[in-house]
């Protein structure tokens, strides 16, 4: 046996190495070869790449670095044979130990510790330095808006090697003026800024506008007085021609933002004075904002109104303004009558765009009130706003275009209701002063005044304002009992609105979407489920429906804005007797009659079809009664004509641009029924569950 095993080890060893030899062999010469091939090359001191041939026969770039601190040249090899990846991967190479080069030198200078300077190495180190777009402030831009200037003229410099826009100065007779500064007796300025380090006779435009922006963003106030010196009292009124009161408004804001109202004030009054034929609506507006700010309220006032004014009535055509007839048109016209065109148009643009700003303007004032627990002042405020709401919708200006935060000030609003209920301002009646406006002049609920001015203005219908504005509205709702005759309703303490109409004809989903809440109403495919005079109670005492089921006896008031929703059952299609649709029918007569605290009807018609037989024998029951008290002068609720299912007429109702229409068709034949039953003064709001159309209308 253990000349068997000696036997066999050797054969095994004598047939690896048969193998292994050849293998070694073979490979061993490729091996040297790539030695050779990657033995460093020759440096030389050219300072451009120079092809060099190796002893191999392959061609190599060689790149010599500038030298670093420490007397070393950095080199590196790109090769040139047959691959462009690698002649790529070694240029890549070269230029990112080219940049860790300088890198280092860098940072070894002696560098400035101005805070400014150092958030500037460091968004240099972060390489935000060329990602970063700074604005250009070009005021050559703003000056076809301007009345007092004229067009800007443009050139190039004649170095072709850095191409850049420069402006060529204005003149004004024999005299060019130009954008820097005039005076050669202007004192020396120093600013903190790197850019902008100083205020001299050189100084241009968008100098200043650089170290007003610096001095703003950092709270500079050093500069901000530097600044205020070289615009009041060095330069002239050539400095900065057409663009000086742009400047001083910007000044004043900045100025405003560091509490500063004396250099502000200046500003302002000097803008006025000398600059307000080239005063802008949305610099006004900013002023404005700045002075609410510092909480000058009367001040921010007195700027809104001289400022952003109503256009004169006549001042402005804006029914006669028509684009497509206006450009259909200007090819028929004269030179004069193309100057008037163009000066109507022009007119018409600066009024809307000071519509625009004063608007916002006034909801930033409201706004702060609200918020600052002031509401005879936000009152009066919104109620300014209510006024633009004609001529808002003349100018022709949307919802988009105007830009009110209406979910702010329905919140703001709301904060005010809040503490007004929690007793914050009971103590003023008690004042004695007649003249002060107290919260008995106040209405039931102060976010009625912000919802007056909602539908004064073009509707937005978002869902954020109307969810705001319902939880303002309706904070409780609770069923309290469904009455079949004149004996089972409530006490008549507080206002009520009722709903009526055929059956399936939306009145449970319409109050589910008027109140925010999923199952207030029982809605139901199935006609004719509402059968009684359901009565629910809005923002009544927080535990009714307690004392309600139960029995007990619970403390507390309801509110002052508290009413009653009256959602009364449906005609047509309801699978009833004729003897209680009978009964139905008596009862709403003797409700309409002797209710007196019913505030509005709601008559609802389906859109898609139009009054059917038994909407008119509803029109002509409100229109009998509800007139009969009108020509006694007794108190007569209101009637208002309501189309559901709007979405219906339409494709994709759901997207915001086209919520839901109605056919001409239908509409005319409403307006002759109403007409027949003497209803013709109501007002018809188009409404739909789906897509919330006109529930604000509806509010």
């Amino acid at each position: 046996i253990g000349r068997i095993m000696t036997t066999s080890i050797a054969l095994l060893l004598v047939s690896l190495s048969c193998v292994v030899s050849p293998v070694t062999s073979f490979l061993l010469p490729r091996q040297q070869s790539l030695q050779q091939q990657h033995q460093p090359p020759i440096v030389l001191s050219s300072p451009s790449p120079l092809p060099i041939t190796s002893e191999d026969g392959q061609r190599s770039l060689l790149y010599q670095s500038p030298q670093s601190q420490d007397g070393k040249t950095a080199t590196t090899t790109a090769t040139t044979g047959t691959s462009k990846r690698a002649q790529r991967k070694a240029a890549q190479r070269a230029k990112k130990q080219l940049q860790q080069t300088q890198t280092s030198n860098n940072i070894n200078k002696v560098t400035s510790q101005h805070p400014e300077a150092i958030i500037k190495r460091q968004k240099q180190q972060q390489g935000n330095n060329n990602n970063s777009k700074r604005r250009n402030h070009n005021f050559a831009q703003r000056a076809e808006y301007l009345s007092e200037g004229t067009d800007e003229q443009f050139g190039f410099n004649d170095n072709l090697d850095q191409l850049t826009l420069t402006t060529i100065p204005k003149t004004q007779g024999d005299t060019t003026i130009d954008d820097s500064a005039a005076n050669n007796n202007i004192q020396f300025h120093q600013l903190h800024s790197q850019r902008v380090s100083k205020l001299d006779e050189k100084t241009t435009a968008d100098d200043v506008v650089k170290a007003i922006k610096r001095a703003q963003n950092l709270h500079d106030e050093h500069d901000v007085v530097e600044i205020a010196h070289f615009l009041l009292e060095e330069v002239d009124q050539s400095f900065a021609y057409g663009y000086r009161g742009s400047l001083l408004s910007r000044l004043a804001v900045a100025s405003l933002h560091l509490q500063n109202y004396d250099i502000a004030k200046r500003c302002i009054i000097e803008r006025r004075i000398s600059h307000r034929s080239s005063m802008l609506p949305l610099e006004s507006a900013a002023i404005v904002r700045g002075l609410l700010r510092c909480h000058h309220t009367m001040e921010a006032w007195e700027v809104l109104e001289d400022e952003l004014s109503l256009p004169l009535e006549g001042s402005v055509q804006w029914e006669n303004y028509n684009e497509e007839n206006n450009k259909r048109n200007k090819n028929e016209m004269n030179d004069d009558e193309l100057h008037l065109e163009d000066e109507s148009i022009r007119r018409r643009l600066e009024a809307r765009d000071k519509l625009v700003h004063r608007a916002r303007s006034i909801s930033s004032i409201a706004s702060r009130h609200f918020y600052e627990m002031e509401p005879t002042e936000g009152i009066n405020a919104v109620g300014k706003l209510k006024e633009m709401g004609g001529i808002v919708h003349q100018a022709g200006l949307t919802a988009e275009d105007v830009g009110i935060p209406w979910d702010r000030l329905v919140k703001g609003a709301a904060l005010c209701e809040s503490k007004r209920r929690d007793g914050a301002w009971d103590n003023i009646d008690e004042s004695g002063d007649a003249t002060a406006e107290t919260p008995n002049s106040w209405p039931c609920n102060i976010v009625y005044t912000v919802l007056d001015a909602m539908i004064a203005f073009p509707s937005e219908n978002k869902d954020v304002t109307f969810e705001a504005l319902c939880n303002a509205l309706v904070r409780r709702t609770v069923f309290v009992t469904g009455a079949v005759d004149m004996e089972g309703c409530p006490e008549a303490d507080r206002g009520e609105v009722a709903f009526i109409g055929r059956s399936n004809v939306g009145k449970s989903s319409l109050v589910n979407m008027l109140t925010n809440r999923k199952s207030l109403a029982f809605t139901s495919k199935t006609p004719g489920k509402t059968q009684q005079f359901n009565y629910f109670a809005v923002n009544d005492k927080p535990e009714l429906a307690r004392q309600i089921r139960y029995g007990d006896d619970v403390p507390g008031e309801k509110d002052r804005d508290s009413f009653y929703i009256v959602d009364l059952p449906g005609f047509g299609f309801a699978k009833v007797t004729q003897q209680l649709r009978q009964q139905w029918s008596d009862f709403m007569d003797e409700y309409l009659q002797e209710r007196e605290t019913l505030q509005a009807v709601f008559h609802l018609i389906d859109a898609r079809h139009g009054p059917t037989d038994e909407d008119i024998k509803i029109m002509q029951k409100v229109g009998t009664i509800l007139g009969a008290k009108q020509q006694a002068k007794e108190h007569c609720a209101k009637y208002i004509i309501i189309l559901t299912k709007a979405d219906k007429n339409v494709k994709n109702a759901k997207s915001q641009s086209n919520p839901g229409k109605v056919s001409n068709k239908v509409m005319e034949k409403l307006i002759v029924t109403m007409k027949e039953n003497r209803v013709g003064y109501a007002p018809i709001v188009l409404t739909s569950s789906e897509t919330r159309l006109g529930r604000d209308e509806v509010w």
